[in-house]
């Protein structure tokens, strides 16, 4: 019985690096958009939601019959718990891409804001690498590494909303895409800050 249930705990861990491979992969969509603007890949970013939406939900369901059936205690105990708040945020993190997909199918972006979404993504694709591999190694100091680097997305956020400001102020846009431009960058700075969540919860292992 153990023995299975061990296995079963390699398992949960193997599910949630196959759902950020999934998130990886959107952060890839969102890298070839800024490069060629075709809009397929922005729809490839929205179809992957209700992949990983799935599979997190697939997770939580684990996770529970677990609780139920094994009553789990101490290092086990904190690692189903912490696996299910990492599904819940994985969601969130998908909502958040397609949030992100569909703005950029209404909005043309400069070349200005191609690079500072491209600093996002950047930062965001290491820190979506690093934050599971130090979850699901139990590695706190590659957690708490990965934790700091959301400040590089506060930073490109904050230079982000200034350039969409200034353009408007500039009358380069109005003020309809000035709003969704900003909701755009804020998009992006809630993603860093899930991503540091998943970081967080490494830390808690």
């Amino acid at each position: 019985m153990r023995t299975r249930f061990t296995s079963d705990l390699s398992t949960i861990k193997n599910m949630s690096e196959e759902i950020n491979q999934l998130i990886l992969i959107s952060y890839d969509r969102i890298d070839l958009y800024l490069e060629n603007n075709n809009e397929d890949n922005l729809d490839r970013i929205i179809e992957l939601n209700d992949d990983i939406r799935s599979g997190a939900s697939g997770i939580e369901r684990l996770c529970f019959e677990l609780l139920a059936l094994q009553q789990p205690v101490a290092k086990d105990l904190r690692l189903i718990q912490m696996e299910i708040k990492l599904s819940s945020t994985q969601k969130r993190i998908a909502s958040h891409l397609v949030s992100v997909a569909e703005i950029l199918k209404n909005y043309r972006l400069s070349d200005k804001e191609k690079s500072m979404i491209k600093n996002f993504v950047d930062n965001q694709k290491s820190m979506s690498k690093d934050g599971i591999d130090a979850f699901v190694t139990d590695n706190k100091e590659l957690a708490r590494a990965t934790i700091d680097k959301d400040e590089i997305n506060n930073k490109v956020f904050v230079e982000a909303i200034t350039y969409a400001a200034n353009e408007n102020k500039n009358d380069n846009i109005g003020a309809v895409e000035l709003a969704n431009k900003i909701l755009l960058f804020k998009y992006f700075e809630r993603l860093g800050d899930r991503l540091a969540r998943v970081a967080d919860l490494a830390t808690r292992l």
